[in-house]
């Protein structure tokens, strides 16, 4: 998502719980079993629990499901977790365990989190999504172009049929096509104060909006007149989140997909909201998205599970009863994905090399033909 990587670890769940129970914190994370099927995945956890549990403690369950799982099965499933829990101790002593079931491109994951009266557990099983058949071909195949390198980081590109501009850390500036290639014709400075910056352009008719952390600026189209800049804007000042100051929070990515909205969240998971704003779904996978209309449907493009160190990727998916499928290989990078933005029918993506060190801006785009 960034450059720094942040809300990109999200190969695993991290869970965070603080208490503060006469000064004494522990946090103990265990990694999780995998198990075939969702009962053998509570029978696994139960095991885990049980074994903290002392003898004369029992178990007090409160369930929330955080996944695509269907409600029914989800109590199925609490309610197998608590009569593999029960016992009858003479002197019982109750615990809670906050049972919650949640989800990644992998499959489910059920967690068990053991609230002692100084300290937490947490213990983990997971029940894998069985993998589609590798002889099945993908739905679509999402192509990509190199648009624009160089050394400084790129925030946004936009391109038109004679001109690209580039948004990098610098401003902006305008090229123009000649001779079978891009000339440097303008450029404007623009106030740039995050050390991890994110930009956005808006083309509007005749000008063009450019949105960065804590300013938003208006530069007519041929960029003839000075930037007119004012305070606030849709990021927040020196962050690289966005906040539209309404339900949503900070967040990194917003679509509206039907009557859903996702977010791409500060924890580095995608969450899924009805139109009550309620959350109906959370997975991991990628920390960034782009809304892809294309070859009659709407798709979502999203970035894969490497850090701010590592290649990256990034494959279309479509959301199936809220779970993320995905019906496109995905397309191999020598870098992290810094941003990814819906453009058109396609998407824009920028890409730091981790050879060469410079950003590429990428044009995605759908080959409807399969």
């Amino acid at each position: 998502m960034d450059a720094t990587g942040v809300g990109r670890q999200l190969g695993s769940p991290h869970i965070i719980r603080y208490m503060g129970v006469r000064g004494f914190l522990l946090l103990m994370i265990t990694i999780a079993a995998r198990a075939d099927t969702l009962d053998d995945a509570v029978a696994a956890l139960a095991k885990k629990v049980v074994a903290r549990l002392a003898t004369s403690e029992t178990a007090r369950v409160t369930s929330r499901n955080m996944s695509s799982l269907p409600a029914a099965d989800a109590a199925k499933a609490q309610t197998a977790l608590t009569r593999a829990l029960q016992r009858r101790p003479r002197n019982p002593k109750q615990v809670e365990v906050a049972f919650t079931i949640s989800e990644n491109l992998r499959g489910y994951l059920l967690v068990a989190e053991i609230r002692h009266e100084n300290e937490t557990v947490i213990e983990m099983t997971e029940f894998r999504i069985a993998a589609p058949s590798a002889e099945a071909p993908a739905a679509f195949r999402l192509e990509s172009k190199l648009l624009w390198e160089q050394e400084l980081p790129i925030l946004d590109v936009a391109v038109l049929p004679d001109s690209l501009r580039v948004l990098d850390t610098a401003g902006l500036a305008l090229y123009e096509r000649r001779t079978g290639k891009w000339d440097r014709t303008v450029a404007v400075e623009l106030p740039v104060v995050n050390r991890d910056p994110r930009g956005r352009l808006e083309m509007n008719g005749d000008s063009v909006t450019v949105h960065e952390p804590g300013v938003t600026c208006t530069v007519p189209i041929k960029m003839t007149a000075p930037p007119q800049c004012e305070q606030g804007g849709r990021f927040k000042a020196e962050r690289n989140t966005q906040d539209l100051q309404d339900w949503r929070g900070e967040f990194f990515a917003s679509t509206e997909l039907g009557s859903d909205t996702l977010l791409a969240g500060i924890d580095g998971r995608i969450h899924i909201h009805d139109a009550a704003h309620s959350p109906q779904a959370v997975f991991d996978g990628g920390s960034d998205f782009a809304l892809i209309a294309a070859c009659g449907g709407r798709h979502i493009a999203l970035t894969g599970t490497g850090d701010a160190a590592s290649p990256d990727s990034i494959a279309l998916y479509d959301l199936v009863n809220r779970t993320p499928v995905r019906v496109s290989e995905p397309i191999e990078f020598s870098g992290p994905v810094t941003a990814l933005w819906p453009a058109g029918e396609g998407a824009v993506a920028i890409v730091r090399n981790l050879s060469t060190g410079k950003y590429g801006a990428y044009s995605l785009t759908l080959d409807c033909g399969r």
